[in-house]
C-alpha cells in the first residue's frame, strides 16, 4: 500500500499511538533525541540512514517508506548530489529498481548531474549491479544524446554489453545501434569494443561483419603496441592494460584479430587461407620483453592453434587427424560442445564413422557457460553451437538409419530453438524430420508440431518485444 501521509507525520502518529516519548523511541532507533525533534518539526531534513534506523523502530519492511521519502526529496528545486547519492546507492542495495527510474526520471533534465550519475553507474556495473546500472546509462545517454562526447559512447557500450541476452534479432540490433558509437570511445576501450560487437555478429554468423572488424580491430591494436628499448620498464612501471584503458593487454587484441579472421575463413570453407591465419596467431618470435600475462596470452594462442589446426584439417577432409583432436577435447571440458559440433560436421559432410567419438564424450551435451584463460565466450556463441550440435546429431544418426536417435536430437534442438532461436538449425530440423517423417512414431509426430508452434510463437514474442525497445 503507497502511504499518502509524509514521512514526518507517520513518524509522528506512530509516537503518539503506541504512547511513547522522543528518548523512548530515540533508544530504539538510535536517533539522537535532538534530530528527531528536529524532524518532526520539519527544522531538519532526513538523511537515507536516519529513515531506515525509523522504519526498523516502526516495524516497517526496509525501503517500505522509500517512495514516500523520494517523493518530499524531490520536491526540492535542486538535491544536492551529497544526499542524492546515499540515496541512489541504498536503493540498488535494496534492489529498489522503481525507486531509481523514479529518481532519475525526475532529475535528468539537469545535466549538472550527468557526471555524478556516469561515476556511479560505472561502480555498479564493477560491483555486477548491472541492471540498476543500465538505468543510470540510460538516464546519462538520453540527457547527452545531442553531445559528442566519450562519455555517450562509453554509455551506449555499457547498455550495449548489458542488453545482449539469447535473442538474435534483438541482439543483431543492439550492435547495429551501438557501432556508430565506436569512434567515439577511448582508443583502448574500442579494442574491447571491437572485440564485443565481432563475437555478437560472429555468434550470429554475420561474417562479412565479423571480417570487417577483425580488420579494424587489428590496425588498430598494432597502432597501440609499439614495444620498444623502453618497454619492459613502462610494463614494470604500470601493466599495459591499465595504460590503454583495455581489459587485456594489446598484444591479446593483434592475435584474437587475426583468430577471427581464421573463423571467417572456416565459415567459408576455406580452410587453406584458416590454416595460415593459425600461423599468424601462433607466431611469437616477434615477441620480446613478454611480461607474465603476455606469456599467458601467447601460451593460450599456440593452445588454441594447435587445436584448431587439427579442425580446419578435419573439416577440410583429412580424417587421419581426428585421433589428436579427440585427445585435444578430453583435455578440455570447456571446449567440448565446440569440438563436437565441428566434429559431427565434418562426418556428415565427409562421411566419416565417429560413434567411438561420440560414445566416449557425448552423454552430457549440455549448453552451459565456456571459459577460458581471459574469461567466457560470448553466451550467444556457446547457446548457437549447442543447437547446432543437437541437429548435427540428429543428421548423423538419420543418415546411419538410427531413426529414433537421431529423431530424438530433433525434438531436443527445437526444445532449444525455442529459448535461442536459429533460423538455419530450424529449417535444418524441419528438413530432416519431413525427410524421415514416415519413420517417427505419432508421439514424435505430436512432440514435433507443439514445438515448432512453441519455437515460432517465442519467436514472435521476442521480435515484437525486440521492435517495442526500439
Amino acid at each position: 500500500m503507497k502511504p499518502t501521509a509524509s514521512v514526518r507525520q507517520l513518524l509522528e502518529d506512530y509516537i503518539k499511538e503506541n504512547g511513547l516519548s522522543l528518548h523512548q523511541f530515540s533508544d530504539i532507533s538510535g536517533v539522537n533525541v535532538g534530530t528527531l525533534s528536529g524532524l518532526i518539526n520539519s527544522r531538519k531534513r532526513m538523511s537515507i540512514l536516519q529513515l531506515d534506523r525509523i522504519c526498523m523502530a516502526m516495524g516497517l519492511a526496509e525501503g517500505s517508506l522509500y517512495e514516500l521519502y523520494i517523493e518530499e526529496f524531490l520536491m526540492e528545486s535542486s538535491p544536492d548530489w551529497r544526499r542524492l547519492r546515499p540515496l541512489l546507492q541504498r536503493c540498488v542495495e535494496l534492489n529498489r529498481l522503481d525507486c531509481i527510474q523514479h529518481i532519475i526520471m525526475t532529475v535528468m533534465d539537469n545535466l549538472a548531474y550527468a557526471p555524478h550519475l556516469f561515476v556511479l553507474a560505472e561502480q555498479w556495473y564493477i560491483a555486477g549491479e548491472n541492471e540498476a546500472a543500465a538505468l543510470l546509462y540510460q538516464c546519462v545517454a538520453e540527457s547527452e544524446k545531442y553531445q559528442h562526447s566519450e562519455r555517450l559512447a562509453l554509455c551506449r557500450y555499457r547498455l550495449f554489453t548489458i542488453q545482449l541476452g539469447d535473442d538474435r534479432e534483438a541482439d543483431l540490433s543492439l550492435a547495429a545501434s551501438f557501432e556508430p558509437y565506436v569512434g567515439r570511445l577511448g582508443e583502448g576501450v574500442q579494442l574491447d569494443a571491437l572485440k564485443d560487437l565481432a563475437d555478437t555478429y560472429a555468434a550470429n554468423q554475420r561474417w562479412t561483419k565479423v571480417e570487417e572488424l577483425a580488420e579494424e580491430l587489428g590496425r588498430k591494436a598494432v597502432i597501440q603496441y609499439r614495444p620498444g628499448p623502453c618497454d619492459q620498464q613502462r610494463r614494470e612501471l604500470c601493466p599495459e592494460s591499465e595504460q590503454r584503458g583495455t581489459r587485456r593487454p594489446v598484444l591479446f587484441y593483434i592475435l584474437y584479430a587475426y583468430l577471427l579472421r581464421a573463423n571467417v575463413c572456416e565459415a567459408r570453407g576455406d580452410y587453406e587461407q584458416a590454416l595460415n591465419m593459425v600461423s599468424l596467431y601462433t607466431e611469437v618470435g616477434r615477441v620480446q620483453s613478454c611480461s607474465e600475462k603476455e606469456h599467458v596470452i601467447l601460451d593460450q594462442f599456440k593452445e588454441w592453434g594447435r587445436a584448431n589446426a587439427c579442425l580446419y584439417r578435419l573439416m577440410a577432409g583429412q580424417a587421419e587427424v581426428l585421433p589428436e583432436y579427440a585427445e585435444y577435447v578430453a583435455s578440455h571440458d570447456s571446449e567440448k560442445v565446440s569440438a563436437l559440433l565441428k566434429i559431427t560436421e565434418a562426418a556428415n559432410r565427409h562421411r566419416f564413422q565417429v560413434d567411438h567419438i561420440l560414445e566416449r564424450f557425448g552423454p552430457d551435451l549440455k549448453s552451459e557457460g565456456r571459459e577460458h584463460a581471459f574469461g567466457s565466450y560470448h553466451a550467444g556463441i556457446a547457446a548457437d553451437q549447442h543447437t547446432r550440435l543437437l541437429a548435427e546429431l540428429a543428421a548423423y544418426y538419420l543418415s546411419t538409419e538410427r531413426v529414433e536417435l537421431g529423431m530424438n536430437y530433433i525434438i531436443a534442438c527445437l526444445e532449444g530453438c525455442a529459448a535461442f532461436y536459429s533460423e538455419a538449425v530450424v529449417i535444418r530440423c524441419v528438413g530432416l524430420f519431413e525427410k524421415y517423417r514416415t519413420w517417427a512414431t505419432p508421439e514424435m509426430k505430436k512432440q514435433y508440431t507443439n514445438l515448432i508452434s512453441e519455437v515460432q510463437r517465442n519467436h514472435e514474442e521476442k521480435r515484437g518485444f525486440a521492435a517495442d525497445c526500439v
